[in-house]
């Protein structure tokens, strides 16, 4: 213990004292964030060009395609026929038409090959530091890998780009949306509200030119048929193969990251580590939704040992003594899916292995179904977001910021202690809220800022569509964009590397590979929950059987789809409809439109909007709670009009203070993950802990923000007061002169009849 002390007080001096070099390394020393009501201006030329664009906007029309300058395909009235087109990495494919817009500067434009987009803007993947004092991450100008786009030109008759190396077999289309304007800012009323550029809004030299865009109000979307392209990539196994790895074998660089920040997953994963609340042996299946690795349930890059060379990110945490970290190592598999030991140096302590987390922790749900009769498939999948997952591993053990004094927020700014443990522990699962586990005044973007934001883990399984991703406007580029620049509350450190990039993004491409028989699934349940399987379908002849036959060969049910299909077109199809299978438009709705139920998210807030979701495999998405904070408990009240009726009973149950008709909520049983339709809609609390020296720290947590109160009939819970928030929120939040008037109803759009919901719900199923 003398030399980490000693260790760390060397290094911290160093980097403090000499602000320069430590053993040849970049020391890291934070300034702040660029602001960006400071930096971004608005550019009437932009919005000039994309008005005068929006002005015409007929349907696109694909004519003919090139490949490499050479005609493959036509559409020609009485022509000849063409075989389909094969593409193969590289090659410049030319497609001609009409219709095609400006470009996707101008317009909100995409191109899609099957699943893989065809990458629009120029990414640089900018030089990640870590300083160490204030453990606030941020980034250099210093770029150490790029990503070019593919788009080669673009005009309303003619398109060119490149074939990327991730692309496989699929259809064709082009989709265009115009941009028709844009949001105007809450705090200027009638002025743009400009958003500063996601890729590089970590870099904190006041030398570097920022970028910024506006929140474009988008169109419908128009998109040219679709033309079957193959493709023949023989270098795609080999990156599918790596991605693979990526996504279950890599930790992300959280392992060397909580480490420092002492928290022990040895000891979590050994059953050696206590749950605070209940005094029980954590169990990590229980308390955040970890599954043991089976031979057969997860791929072999969950179970194998993987040697990375390079790993897909370098750590911005300097190695010992602020010597160079480790850019290449060994990652072993801990027995548990999305938790992985890897090879790292602690600046404090030298080289060893700890564990961390990777997406499959997240967005992996070990689920159990019939593919045909007899044939049980238990599979832990890949995408779908894990319902079981919560933020409870933070508080096993000794990690950095959970028990601290901190500044409280501007209504009670002194430093007191606080102890986070009970907040967190109530958290709804299937959710994150990262910054709560920060410390308050460290600088970063992501410290503890008092407003309670759970994020709802989103599904992945068919991402790639997406231009606008984790809420973030024009400035990110979809998925690669997103990963790119990970963000560091929890560890996730360090801009990736190209290939690595572009490997996770190909088997991303893969993931819907489940959907088809999940699907099925779900609407057998679904049917069978409700009593409709024999009335629709004749008979139940077993999960296995109905997956096989398939609902779309069953007329009862089939019906019942079509009058759900027409009533999705009249109350959803204006958000969730689109040309390339996303099931959304990707609009982006302020947030005085849409509303929250809790607070909205750092994203969120910097955007003032948030986006119009994609609709995929919905049976199993419910399981975590649904909208963006998950707090809607199933479809039937998702879409039920009473939910968007103030004083109906459905309506009181989820927004107004009352007596709960549960005995426990939080936790595990908000939301619950089986079944969804059980689940009833309640009022959401956090239990409040007894006067001791620990309990008043966690009270006192709770206390400061804004929205949890005491209620006259319950002196054992703090209750989320939706009511307040919504008449409230905007000052203290974001600044505005007043606050911004929230929905009565957080997504203020359900159907129109109560006798529409259950065909809704079957077509929404089928989605």
């Amino acid at each position: 213990m003398q030399r980490i002390r000693a260790a760390k007080k060397y290094l911290q001096y160093a980097l403090v004292g000499f602000g320069v070099l430590v053993a040849g390394c970049p020391v890291g020393v934070f300034t702040e964030f660029p602001n960006q009501e400071e930096v971004c201006k608005f550019d009437p030329i932009r919005e000039g060009a994309r008005a005068v664009s929006a002005s015409s906007f007929p349907q696109p029309v694909l004519q003919s395609i090139l490949i490499n300058g050479t005609l493959s395909w036509q559409t020609v009235a009485n022509g000849p026929a063409y075989p389909t087109p094969t593409f193969s990495p590289g090659q410049t494919i030319t497609l001609r038409g009409t219709g095609f817009g400006a470009g996707p500067d101008i317009d909100y434009s995409k191109i899609m090959i099957g699943n893989t987009r065809i990458l629009e803007t120029n990414l640089k993947m900018y030089e990640q530091l870590l300083d160490i004092t204030k453990q606030v991450n941020f980034e250099t100008s210093t770029v150490h890998d790029s990503w070019n786009s593919y788009i080669l030109a673009w005009t309303d008759t003619q398109i060119q780009f490149k074939v990327p190396e991730h692309t496989t077999t699929g259809p064709l289309v082009v989709q265009i949306q115009k941009r028709i304007g844009y949001n105007d800012s809450l705090l200027r009323p009638g002025q743009p509200h400009n958003v500063i550029n996601a890729q590089t809004s970590r870099i904190t030299d006041d030398d570097f030119p920022q970028t910024c865009d506006v929140v474009s109000l988008l169109s419908d979307a128009k998109g040219t048929d679709p033309v079957q392209i193959n493709v023949n990539n023989p270098g795609f196994s080999a990156l599918l193969a790596l991605g693979e790895q990526v996504f279950w074998s890599y930790d992300f660089n959280i392992g060397i990251a909580h480490s420092i920040r002492n928290l022990d997953w040895t000891k979590i994963f050994g059953y050696q580590a206590k749950d605070p609340v209940t005094g029980n042996i954590a169990d990590p299946l229980l308390l955040f939704g970890a599954y043991q690795t089976v031979a057969g349930e997860v791929p072999s890059a969950a179970t194998d040992n993987v040697y990375f060379d390079p790993y897909p990110q370098p750590t911005p945490i300097p190695g010992f003594l602020g010597a160079d970290p480790l850019l290449k190592g060994n990652t072993r598999s801990t027995g548990w899916a999305g938790y992985r030991y890897a090879q790292a140096s602690n600046p404090y302590t030298g080289n060893g292995e700890w564990i961390g987390f990777n997406c499959a922790s997240c967005h992996g749900y070990k689920l159990s179904y019939e593919a045909s009769p007899g044939n049980v498939v238990t599979k832990v999948v890949p995408g779908l977001p894990n319902p079981r997952w919560s933020m409870k591993w933070s508080v096993l053990g000794n990690f950095t910021g959970i028990q601290a004094s901190e500044p409280g927020p501007s209504s009670d700014p002194s430093s007191k202690d606080v102890d986070k443990t009970m907040l967190i522990y109530v958290m709804p699962q299937g959710a994150g809220e990262h910054a709560l586990i920060r410390v308050k005044g460290e600088g970063s973007e992501t410290d503890n800022d008092y407003q309670f934001s759970p994020i709802a883990i989103p599904n992945v399984t068919n991402y790639m569509g997406v231009r606008r991703s984790l809420s973030h406007t024009e400035s990110y580029v979809g998925f690669e964009g997103s990963y790119i620049h990970s963000e560091e509350p929890d560890g996730a450190t360090g801009s990736m590397h190209t290939r690595e990039l572009q490997a996770l993004t190909a088997y991303m491409t893969k993931l819907d590979q489940y959907d088809k028989p999940l699907r099925q699934v779900g609407i057998y349940r679904w049917l069978k929950y409700k009593g409709k399987l024999v009335p629709q379908a004749g008979a139940d002849s077993g999960e296995g059987a109905f997956v096989q036959t398939g609902w779309e060969n069953v007329p009862g049910i089939t019906a019942a789809v079509g009058r759900g299909k027409a009533t999705f077109q009249r109350d959803c199809g204006s958000c969730h409809s689109d040309k390339v299978g996303l099931n959304s438009n990707e609009r982006m709705f302020k947030l005085n439109e849409v509303g929250r139920f809790f607070t909205p998210t750092i994203y969120q807030r910097k955007q003032q909007s948030i986006r119009a979701t994609f609709l995929r495999d919905m049976y199993w998405v419910q399981h975590r709670g649904l909208l963006s904070d998950g707090h809607v408990r199933n479809l039937e009240d998702l879409v039920n009009p009473d939910r968007c009726t103030e004083g109906s009973a459905l309506y009181n149950q989820y927004y107004t203070l009352h007596s709960p008709s549960s005995p426990a909520l939080g936790g595990p049983d908000f939301p619950a993950p089986y079944p969804p339709q059980n689940r009833k809609a309640d009022v959401f609390r956090a239990f409040k802990s007894p006067a001791t020296d620990a309990g008043v720290k966690r009270n006192r947590f709770i206390e400061r923000h804004k929205y949890f109160v005491t209620v006259p009939w319950d002196t054992d819970w703090y209750y989320w007061d939706y009511q307040k928030m919504r008449r409230e929120y905007g000052p203290t939040e974001l600044g505005t002169s007043a606050p911004i008037g929230m929905p009565a109803t957080p997504h203020p759009w359900c159907t129109q009849s109560a006798t529409d919901v259950d065909d809704l719900v079957e077509y929404i199923l089928t989605l």
